[in-house]
């Protein structure tokens, strides 16, 4: 959660505000106000000032936050200025130009800024221009630096609680309401349209609340001085910084004097509060509005309307060459994303080829093995499509012999030749057409019979002639298979 820390001091106190922000949630941790003892225009106020602000920032234990300091109304020069209609983007370089003619001592070391009030880029143009002397910024920065602060923005105080009317539900959009902050020595006293200052004056008063014919005779004065300022527009409504008794007496004087609707504001109503402001309610709150509101803007990260650290510029032109080193850094990143790519992918890459090699290895073995049991099993295929089964061919045989009254069978011998198996017969037949039934058989049954010799035998009275033959495959036959 950061912590920032709001400053103001005129010739009475020094008021300091400290809030904290987490999103667009603000909380007011502490407010409180150091009296002054030394005049702030000798040579070591500065010094003095810077002091006390550190010992109380001490004691309560907060540390050094960045600062935003305002400055009152009497601190700047202030110039309306009319302008010829213009853009917003021509508004800074104009109204620095015009105001070196309004101002009387305005030079470069001068800090300017401006409230846009009213015009377009086709109407002319009304703002505010505010400018402060190098002097002024000297010193505050003196004060800081002996408190050992930051300064990060100097902003104008009327416009900081002006601020604080943006969105209030008592003030119609389109009213002009003069507020009144009342600051014990002074008052600021300023016109305010839908949350802008419009029209702002400072003046000497003596109290808060301020006394009654003393502050209606500066109401009186400053309506007339706005309305002129402001195009005739009428001061419809008064809101008065405070919320005791005495400012509610006050207001209601001032409204029965005037005719007007006067009311009070009370600028920590509605916002969240740290347990030392809980705790110990202040005594005088309207006097810390200015330092609510700028801190409120700042922590929500809305814009400030006038900040002499951070004025507004004529925006800065396209930069040809700027654009050219954004290209080149895009280029540069593509490219360092596209080497990165291409490493990871080459390094993937090598991983899956180191893992296919090693795969590949290991399938070494197994393809010798592999190659071992084909080798083998073609030679087993070899034997099986050679192999003889000798009981099919005896049984073919035996299917394609003549019968027994034809033939009689001596002797069978089986053996292996070239041509695959073969088989000897020895045996008689009755007569020669015997040996011619059983070479058909045998060539019915695949096979053929090569008979060797055929001869007259007297040694088996019944059959007359002795035979020898074998029987072959014949040459379309492989193995068993006819």
């Amino acid at each position: 959660m950061s912590q920032l820390l709001a400053l103001e001091w005129d010739p009475r106190e020094i008021r300091m505000t400290v809030a904290s922000g987490r999103g667009r949630q603000v909380e007011i941790e502490h407010a409180f106000s150091i009296p002054c003892d030394v005049d702030a225009t000798t040579a070591d106020a500065a010094q003095h000032f810077g002091q006390r602000i550190a010992a109380e920032l001490d004691a309560r234990g907060i540390g050094r936050p960045e600062t935003i300091v305002a400055v009152g109304r009497s601190s700047i020069e202030l110039r309306q200025l009319q302008l010829p209609p213009a853009p917003d983007a021509d508004l800074p370089d104009m109204v620095r130009f015009q105001a070196t003619r309004e101002f009387n001592e305005l030079d470069d070391k001068w800090l300017l800024d401006f409230v846009p009030i009213e015009g377009s880029a086709t109407t002319p143009r009304t703002v505010l221009a505010t400018a402060i002397a190098p002097a002024i910024l000297k010193q505050i920065e003196a004060v800081c630096g002996h408190a050992g602060l930051k300064m990060r923005r100097l902003l104008l105080r009327p416009c900081e609680a002006a601020s604080l009317l943006v969105g209030e539900k008592s003030v119609p959009r389109g009213q002009v309401v003069l507020f009144i902050d009342p600051l014990g020595m002074e008052a600021d006293l300023t016109a305010v349209l839908d949350g802008v200052a419009v029209f702002m004056r400072t003046t000497r008063v003596n109290g808060d609340p301020p006394p009654f014919q003393a502050l209606l005779s500066e109401i009186r004065l400053t309506m007339a001085a706005a309305s002129n300022q402001i195009g005739g527009r009428k001061i419809q409504s008064i809101l008065l910084c405070g919320k005791s008794q005495a400012h509610l007496d006050l207001a209601r004087k001032i409204e029965a004097e005037l005719g007007i609707s006067v009311g009070l504001f009370d600028p920590f109503q509605g916002l969240s509060l740290g347990r030392a402001l809980s705790d110990a309610p202040l005594e005088h709150p309207g006097r810390f509005a200015p330092l609510v509101g700028m801190l409120i803007t700042e922590l929500k990260q809305a814009s400030h309307a006038v900040d002499f650290l951070h004025p507004r510029r004529r925006p800065e032109a396209a930069n040809p060459r700027k654009k050219w080193m954004i290209v080149g850094a895009v280029a540069a990143m593509l490219l360092l994303g596209w080497l990165i790519y291409s490493r990871i992918d080459h390094y993937l890459l090598a991983s899956s080829v180191d893992e296919l090699v090693r795969q590949s290895k290991g399938l070494d073995d197994s393809i010798v093995k592999a190659k071992k049991v084909r080798a083998s099993t073609a030679d087993i295929a070899k034997w099986a499509d050679e192999e003889v089964i000798w009981l099919d061919r005896i049984y073919k045989l035996n299917q394609s012999f003549p019968t027994a009254e034809e033939a009689m069978l001596g002797q069978l011998t089986v053996g292996i030749n070239q041509q695959g198996g073969q088989i000897e017969l020895k045996g008689w037949v009755r007569r020669s057409e015997g040996i011619a039934k059983l070479e058909e058989g045998v060539r019915t049954h695949g096979a053929k019979l090569n008979a060797k010799s055929s001869r007259e035998d007297s040694a088996k009275p019944s059959y007359s002639l002795s035979f020898e033959a074998a029987v072959l495959p014949d040459k379309n036959e492989k193995g068993d298979k006819p």
